[in-house]
């Protein structure tokens, strides 16, 4: 809801990046697993589009999850407020610019 964002797992990390995108959010705050979060927010916010692929999850049938939820939400938490941040009081100073060739060739932006 912050961000205006059609996905609705933004943790989940099976996503692909264009390079251009990739180098438009450096540089990366998270040495973590809370990069999944980190990139599709600062690509948002920094103005690159997206699509969303659907997919079907099923619960795990063995074993436990390792995801330690006191450690990595104080993490998520950090790089939500950091991007929030960064999408109020930033001016769009970090926002994608449109080259001048793709401009010409294409109306339409680069998909994250």
């Amino acid at each position: 809801m912050l961000f205006r964002s059609k996905f609705n797992d933004i943790t989940n990390a099976f996503k692909i990046y264009r390079r251009e995108v990739i180098e438009g959010v450096q540089p990366f705050l998270s040495p973590h697993f809370n990069l999944t979060v980190e990139l599709p927010l600062k690509a948002i916010v920094r103005g690159y589009t997206f699509e969303v692929i659907p997919i079907s999850w099923s619960n795990r049938k063995h074993g436990v999850s390792k995801l330690k939820i006191k450690e990595m939400g104080s993490r998520y938490l950090f790089i939500v407020l950091y991007c929030l941040i960064e999408k109020t009081l930033s001016r769009g100073d970090y926002r994608r610019k449109e080259s001048s060739s793709l401009a010409k060739s294409s109306t339409s932006p680069a998909k994250a």
